[in-house]
């Protein structure tokens, strides 16, 4: 039931002009600015804890995937958040996780949270065929993954450690990813991100990520992320 009103929801906004929908978000970033309080990385990690149990597991994941049972056993699964004026809530829908992004793109990501690393992510990468670099039916034949879908997952790795580890509030500002080997499809993988460095005013950090295949790094990525709290108090000195 929830999921056809979440549905019903999002065909609506389809619908709408982009302006409206531009004019909605940044109301949405001003109230929920005006209440930064309420949104710090701890807080942000605790709500994403608190909701392991109902965490997104996946959609092309095979049942009993060995990779994520694995990751189960050693780390808490958690949600992507975003804040809202009714605290944070968690992101269903994205360019490379959740289930559209799965059924539509071939992209799904399943994130971990371990205690013994706690300025960084773990977790489950899968890319299906719709993310595959050339599909040619009639001959039953499919490249690797595109390598714009592996640098999307990346980029979203790096823009999600942040959040617990460093502030809610930051967004990319330079991206660069290394595609070291052909990423297959069908295939789970693992993949790690964490903050490598900030900047002594907490204006922006240095954030990385990792895919691996069996062990395997097949690919890398590194990004600075700028506060845009801390940016726009600088620019009014």
């Amino acid at each position: 039931m929830e999921a056809r009103v979440e549905k019903g929801l999002l065909e609506r906004l389809e619908l709408e002009p982009i302006e409206g929908i531009e004019a909605k978000a940044e109301r949405h970033m001003a109230l929920c600015y005006s209440q930064m309080a309420r949104f710090t990385p701890g807080k942000y990690l605790d709500a994403a804890l608190g909701m392991t149990e109902s965490a997104y597991r996946g959609t092309i994941f095979p049942e009993g995937d060995h990779t994520l049972e694995a990751l189960d056993a050693k780390a808490e699964r958690i949600p992507k958040l975003y804040p809202t004026k009714d605290g944070f809530k968690t992101v269903t829908h994205s360019f490379v996780s959740g289930p559209s992004a799965a059924l539509h793109r071939g992209t799904d990501i399943v994130y971990y949270y371990e205690r013994e690393r706690p300025k960084g992510i773990t977790g489950a990468v899968r890319f299906g065929l719709k993310a595959a670099s050339i599909v040619l039916p009639e001959y039953e034949y499919a490249t690797a993954a595109h390598g714009g879908a592996v640098e999307a997952v990346l980029d979203d790795l790096t823009g999600t450690v942040v959040r617990h580890c460093q502030s809610v509030w930051m967004a990319t500002s330079e991206f660069t990813a290394k595609l070291k080997k052909p990423c297959p499809i069908d295939k789970t993988m693992t993949f790690e991100g964490w903050v490598d460095s900030v900047e002594k005013r907490g204006l922006y950090c240095i954030a990385k990520a990792k895919i691996l295949c069996g062990g395997v790094v097949i690919a890398t990525a590194e990004a600075k992320m700028v506060d845009t709290v801390v940016l726009a108090q600088l620019m009014k000195r």
